[in-house]
């Protein structure tokens, strides 16, 4: 079929328009002003249809502008790793594994490492029997404090030998063998320092004793006159009650209030202490004819013991009351 002819709602207008030009041009008039007019707008006419007839096409709109003073808004950051994904936590550093304690018994031979090993956390004293106690004992007899043969049994000569080696090493003297006790019988450690100490070196005349040496030392105005030996308080029996237990000497510092050549006592009976120098109510220096007989395998129940009567009448007259006496025990090295 044939294209139908589109029809536009402008067709009848161009008509007039066209016969009018027609006129003009044969006459050969001069177009009025109005006709040049209608020439115009006849020529523009085209145009306006052409624009008119195009249904299909809409009207693109006009972009509208871009302002340089509007601020462009930056891009958001995008979120890093760190802030979107929990760190993991660091690995803990193990602690360093601690060096094993020092072996308090190295350096013995192999058969003494083994014997001081199985008796270190042993405690033997008075009344012990077995392998620790022998082992006790001999040590305690190389060191000088145990002058009888080492046998298995630990009596009162053994518990008072234990506690004055004790005290000859600073250690607490309890009469049985702590471990410190038993690390110093092994390494064969030497006597604690035996300075005297500075109220021993007053003025006038000072009787200072030391119980790690089991020694009087007589002082005037700081200097030394004499020394003598003594015994002190250990393992023995009240003599009342027969109780076996340690019978201390006090460690301090006190004055002589009073003296006696024969003083009684409950306890003892008479004659028993005499030429009494008397420091404190329960610890006098005096002669002790036990001391004399038995020497250090018994004690006394606290007093200082002077072994010779002569020794104890010197002591006794060069001592006035007012005297000071002080008796210590000395520390281990450190």
């Amino acid at each position: 079929m044939p294209t139908p002819t589109r029809k536009t709602p402008f067709g009848g207008l161009a008509a007039p328009f066209a016969m009018a030009a027609v006129i003009s041009l044969a006459l050969g008039m001069q177009a009025p002003s109005g006709a040049a007019a209608g020439g115009q707008v006849l020529a523009e006419v085209p145009a306006v249809i052409q624009t008119s007839v195009s249904p299909s096409a809409s009207p693109v709109p006009s972009a509208s502008p871009v302002s340089s003073a509007s601020p462009v808004s930056s891009a958001s950051p995008t979120p890093s790793a760190a802030s979107t994904t929990p760190s993991a936590s660091p690995t803990p550093t193990p602690p360093p594994t601690p060096s094993p304690p020092p072996d308090p018994l190295a350096g013995l031979s192999t058969k003494e490492h083994k014997a001081f090993t199985a008796c270190l956390k042993r405690q033997v004293g008075a009344h012990s029997s077995g392998s620790c106690a022998k082992l006790a004992l001999s040590r305690l007899k190389k060191a000088g404090f145990y002058r009888w043969q080492a046998g298995s049994y630990i009596g009162v000569a053994g518990a008072n030998a234990l506690l004055n080696y004790q005290r000859s090493r600073g250690l607490t003297p309890t009469g049985t063998t702590t471990k410190q006790t038993w690390i110093a019988l092994a390494t064969k450690a030497k006597p604690a320092d035996a300075q005297l100490p500075a109220k021993c070196l007053g003025k006038g005349v000072n009787l200072c004793v030391n119980q790690g040496t089991r020694k009087l030392t007589f002082l005037r105005d700081g200097k030394v006159i004499r020394t003598f030996a003594v015994r002190l308080g250990g393992w023995t029996s009240h003599p009342k009650t027969h109780k076996w237990r340690v019978f201390p000497t006090a460690n301090g510092s006190w004055r002589v209030f009073d003296k006696q050549v024969n003083p009684k006592s409950e306890n003892y009976g008479s004659g028993a202490m005499p030429y009494s120098v008397m420091f404190h109510p329960d610890m006098y220096v005096h002669y002790s004819p036990g001391f004399h007989a038995d020497g250090y395998a018994k004690s006394s129940h606290g007093c200082v013991n002077i072994g010779r009567i002569s020794d104890a009448i010197w002591i006794y007259k060069h001592t006035p009351v007012g005297s000071r006496v002080t008796v210590f025990t000395p520390t281990a090295p450190a």
